[in-house]
């Protein structure tokens, strides 16, 4: 059975860390950021656009759900040239 998001107990906010994350970009540990430290981003600037931090979530999480197998591809290769040099 296919998961869908609405029992994916990742969804919304794992993966909207995960979007965050992304964005942060990789280091040679690996990401950047922690889901702590993505989460806490994500809540604050849910307070400071005066936005409710789960619709912002859900935003987030869905963008990070549209990426196509390129971009995924293009972070993972982003990812091992920061961890295991170029």
């Amino acid at each position: 059975m296919e998961k869908t998001k609405k029992n994916d107990s990742r969804y919304p906010y794992t993966y909207a860390c995960d979007f965050i994350r992304s964005i942060a970009g990789y280091n040679q540990d690996g990401t950047k950021l922690s889901r702590s430290d993505a989460s806490a981003i994500r809540s604050t600037i849910a307070e400071i656009a005066g936005i409710n931090d789960t619709h912002l979530a859900i935003l987030l999480a869905d963008k990070e759900l549209s990426k196509t197998e390129e971009e995924h591809k293009s972070s993972a290769i982003e990812a091992a040239n920061s961890i295991f040099g170029k």
